[in-house]
């Protein structure tokens, strides 16, 4: 048995200013099958190919989660002209970051997706109570349990080394350009834009140039 690390993390953050240590619940470390391969959502043989790097604890992040990706889906995934693939960038709160990554990859390769929404949808809530590590434990174990994760397998997710190291090669890997999130990258350019008109413009003339006829030999 031992305790959240996400929550000791936390919990230093309150003891610095309270003497009395919070209550924290153990869990039991069991068998887990993390999806360890890359998060691509839409059509894995799209023509274009779109990498976001991103957190669910950026504020920006959300915004664009919520204002933006409604768009890009139904216009260019859902289309099957475009392939997102997603990618772990962890800010602050680092920890509580890195425990979301790590629960949507326990929720397995087809739940990802919700669970990264799910995420965005609760960071406020995250945000509130990441100061108090019992509740921030309870919210991250309501998360996991709504994508069929018992508490003990989230708390074993959370604690991942494997998880944990697949996340450090993203980052040690990301290209140099990537220095803020949510970052995109196409073929390996960096897109300097958020907006949907911006992200369109670059996608369609990616479309274009996939769509011209190789020239003759």
């Amino acid at each position: 048995m031992k305790l959240f690390r996400i929550a000791l993390a936390s919990a230093a953050l309150l003891l610095a200013a309270c003497d009395q240590k919070p209550v924290l619940a153990a869990y039991t470390v069991v068998p887990i099958s993390p999806f360890m391969d890359t998060p691509v959502l839409g059509d894995p043989n799209a023509p274009v190919e779109l990498t976001e790097y991103a957190s669910t604890t950026c504020g920006h992040c959300k915004a664009f989660h919520d204002e933006v990706f409604p768009l890009l889906k139904s216009k260019y995934i859902d289309t099957g002209k475009v392939k997102l693939v997603w990618a772990v960038m962890p800010t602050q709160p680092t920890a509580i970051s890195l425990a979301g990554a790590a629960i949507a990859r326990c929720a397995g390769e087809r739940q990802f997706f919700p669970a990264i929404d799910a995420l965005f949808d609760a960071q406020d809530t995250l945000f509130e109570v990441a100061s108090d590590p019992p509740k921030l434990q309870q919210e991250l174990v309501a998360i996991g349990g709504r994508f069929g994760l018992t508490p003990d397998q989230v708390g074993t997710c959370i604690d991942s080394k494997d998880i944990l190291a697949l996340t450090r090669d993203t980052v040690k890997n990301a290209p140099a350009s990537i220095t803020g999130t949510p970052s995109f990258v196409i073929k390996g350019e960096k897109l300097d834009i958020e907006t949907f008109e911006g992200l369109a413009a670059a996608i369609d003339a990616e479309l274009a140039r996939v769509a011209q006829p190789a020239a003759p030999i």
